[in-house]
């Protein structure tokens, strides 16, 4: 089934207008497609390729628009299958109460995260390691609360994607959907990250992933476990 870009008048943009602009008609054309029917639970959603090619958009921003509907619950992703409409619909919670605090979060996060390191090792991909790159490059750029919690979930994301298990996919996207939900534990997202801390979480993650691109099993999960530690003690002012 192809999705096409709805007429538009021509108006100039910049790159990063047209990308936002892209992602944000890719997004409501496809979420509208869910809310109507046109594609049921189970059906395989476009390509990537088809999109961009559908609505002349960057394949990057394609991306970002289905990384979207898949946080949000409207969409899955089967590693070497494709993108699929979801069972649920209303973009719920699932599996992960939408009040959980941010310490319980973290305590599943612990006891998961760590362990399904081997799989990534030797599961993850060129393209799971790009997915990698460019959130880290996210975070690297970001300049407010919510875009830097975005691309740090974003992160952690990818790499459980990189395991190629389903549930533990879906255990990650239902976290994800709860710490949005919360608005990332701030009501206003706008609010500017300080570089101390954006560089601080950059150091960490990218130690993560050096270890996981070069196969350091053990060290990516004391990394893993390290930050996540490191992030619990933050809470306590520790």
């Amino acid at each position: 089934m192809t999705i096409t870009a709805p007429t538009q008048a021509k108006v100039p943009l910049n790159i990063r207008k047209k990308a936002a602009a892209d992602r944000s008609a890719i997004y409501d054309s496809i979420r509208e497609r869910l809310r109507d029917g046109t594609f049921a639970e189970g059906d395989k959603l476009p390509t990537e390729r088809e999109l961009a090619e559908n609505f002349g958009a960057a394949r990057n921003s394609v991306r970002q628009a289905l990384d979207r509907l898949v946080n949000e619950g409207f969409v899955t992703r089967q590693v070497g299958r494709g993108t699929f409409a979801a069972s649920r619909q209303d973009g719920g919670p699932g599996m992960v109460d939408s009040h959980a605090t941010l310490q319980k979060i973290l305590e599943v996060r612990l006891m998961v995260e760590p362990q399904m390191i081997p799989l990534v090792v030797e599961r993850a991909g060129a393209e799971d390691f790009e997915a990698m790159a460019r959130c880290l490059d996210g975070i690297r750029h970001a300049q407010t609360w919510a875009e830097y919690k975005e691309w740090k979930y974003e992160l952690h994301y990818a790499i459980v994607r990189a395991t190629g298990n389903d549930l533990l996919i879906g255990i990650f996207e239902a976290i994800i959907r709860a710490r949005r939900a919360d608005h990332w534990g701030k009501a206003d997202g706008t609010q500017q990250i300080s570089d101390e801390v954006r560089d601080r979480t950059l150091e960490a993650n990218v130690a993560i992933v050096d270890a996981l691109r070069e196969g350091r099993k053990e060290d990516a999960a004391d990394a893993v476990r390290r930050y996540l530690t490191d992030t619990v003690a933050s809470l306590h002012g520790v």
